[in-house]
C-alpha cells in the first residue's frame, strides 16, 4: 500500500472515530490517554486536548480513580480480567464533579501496548428503569387499596352477616347454624389472606410514615415466621428524602430477609439501617448456611442466581447504590446496600459497580 493510501486510510479511521456517538478512548499501559474522540466533550465536558496526556482515572470517582493503575498492572501480570474484555456498568465523573452511570467496554489491542475503551452514557436508561419501578409501586398501591376497600370490606360484611344468621339459627334450634358458622369463619380467613396480600403489595405505610417505621413493622411480622430471630438496629435520623429511593431500599430489605428466612436456615438475621447526612446504609447479615452452591460468580460479578438476588441487584442499580454480597458455607450471608447522597449530581445517589464475593 503506497503512502497516499495509508494517509487516506488513517484519515478515514479518524473520521469514523470522530463520528461515533460513544466516547472512544485509547490509553497506554500506564493509563495515559493517547487519543479520544470528540464525543468526550458532550458527555464529560472535557475537550479532547484536556484529557490527552493525562491519566484516564481523571474520569473516575474515588475509590476507583486511585485503584485504576492497579487494575491494569494486575491484568498485565495475571491476565485476570475485572473490567477488561467485559461489559460493565460503572460510575463516571464529569469535569464539574457530577457523577453518572456508564457502560464501559475495554479491549486490549493485540500486538500493541494499548487498550481501547468504549464509554456509553446510561443515564437515560437508568432513569427509565427507575420510573418503571415507581410506576409498578403506584400500581401495587392502587390494587391494594381496591382489594381493601372493595373485596376485603365486602367479605368482612358477608362474614358478619353469616355469623349473625348462624347465631339466630342456633337460638332457634335449626341445624343449619353450624354450616353458616363455618362459612363465616372461611370468609374471615379469606379476609386475612387478602390483608396478607395487601401487606406484600402496598407501600402506603412507607409513604406515610417513612422507611424506619415500615421496616420496624416488617421485622415485627418476620419474627412470627419460623424459628429464626430477626433483629433490627437503626441509627441516624436523616430521612431519605426521596420516596423512590425509600421504596427500593425497603424492597431490598424485604427480599434479603425473606431469602434468609426461607432458604438460609439461619438462627439470627440482623438488619441495620444507618441514615447520615452523607449516606444511607442498609445492612443485612445472617448466620445461615450461605448462598446456594449453584451461585455463579465471575470476575466479581453475579452471572447466575435466583430471582431474589437479581431483584436486589436491579433495585440497587436503578437508585445508584453500591451493593456488596458476601457469603460462605455455614457462615452466612452479608448484604450491604450503600446509597450515597450526591452533592454534585442532579440525580439522587451515585452509581457504583456491584460486588458479589464468595468467601
Amino acid at each position: 500500500m503506497n503512502q497516499t493510501l495509508l494517509e487516506e486510510s488513517s484519515e478515514e479511521l479518524r473520521a469514523i472515530l470522530q463520528a461515533a456517538a460513544d466516547v472512544i478512548v485509547i490509553i497506554d499501559y500506564r493509563g495515559t490517554v493517547l487519543h479520544v474522540n470528540s464525543a468526550l466533550q458532550s458527555l464529560f465536558d472535557y475537550k479532547p486536548q484536556e484529557l490527552i496526556g493525562r491519566n484516564i482515572s481523571l474520569l473516575m470517582p474515588e475509590p476507583y480513580a486511585k485503584e485504576h493503575d492497579g487494575y491494569i498492572d494486575r491484568y498485565l501480570r495475571t491476565n485476570e480480567a475485572r473490567v477488561i474484555g467485559i461489559n460493565r456498568e460503572l460510575v463516571a465523573r464529569r469535569k464539574g464533579g457530577s457523577l453518572f452511570p456508564i457502560n464501559l467496554l475495554v479491549r486490549r489491542v493485540e500486538g500493541f501496548p494499548r487498550f481501547v475503551g468504549i464509554i456509553r452514557d446510561m443515564s437515560e436508561q437508568v432513569l427509565l428503569e427507575r420510573e418503571a419501578l415507581q410506576s409498578c409501586e403506584i400500581e401495587r398501591n392502587r390494587i391494594s387499596r381496591e382489594l381493601h376497600d372493595d373485596l376485603g370490606q365486602n367479605l368482612t360484611g358477608q362474614a358478619m352477616l353469616a355469623r349473625g344468621l348462624a347465631n339466630q339459627l342456633e337460638k332457634d334450634g335449626h341445624a343449619l347454624w353450624q354450616p353458616l358458622l363455618s362459612l363465616s369463619e372461611e370468609l374471615q380467613q379469606n379476609v386475612r389472606n387478602i390483608r396478607n396480600v395487601i401487606n406484600e403489595l402496598a407501600t402506603v405505610e412507607l409513604e406515610e410514615q417513612g422507611l424506619e417505621v415500615a421496616l420496624r413493622r416488617f421485622i415485627d411480622k418476620c419474627n412470627g415466621y419460623g424459628e429464626a430471630q430477626v433483629r433490627m438496629v437503626f441509627s441516624g435520623k436523616w430521612a431519605v428524602g426521596d420516596y423512590g429511593v425509600e421504596v427500593q431500599l425497603y424492597r431490598i430489605a424485604r427480599e434479603a430477609v425473606y431469602n434468609a428466612l426461607k432458604h438460609a436456615e439461619a438462627s439470627l438475621i440482623e438488619l441495620r439501617l444507618e441514615q447520615t447526612a452523607e449516606h444511607i446504609c442498609l445492612d443485612i447479615q445472617d448466620d445461615g448456611k450461605g448462598l446456594s452452591p449453584t451461585l455463579k460468580i465471575r470476575d466479581g460479578r453475579l452471572i447466575k442466581d435466583g430471582q431474589g438476588l437479581r431483584n436486589i441487584y436491579f433495585r440497587a442499580h436503578v437508585i445508584g447504590a453500591r451493593l456488596s454480597i458476601e457469603s460462605s458455607a455455614n457462615k452466612g450471608t452479608h448484604i450491604q446496600c450503600l446509597y450515597a447522597r450526591s452533592k454534585h449530581s442532579h440525580n439522587t445517589g451515585q452509581w457504583y459497580e456491584q460486588d458479589i464475593v464468595d468467601r
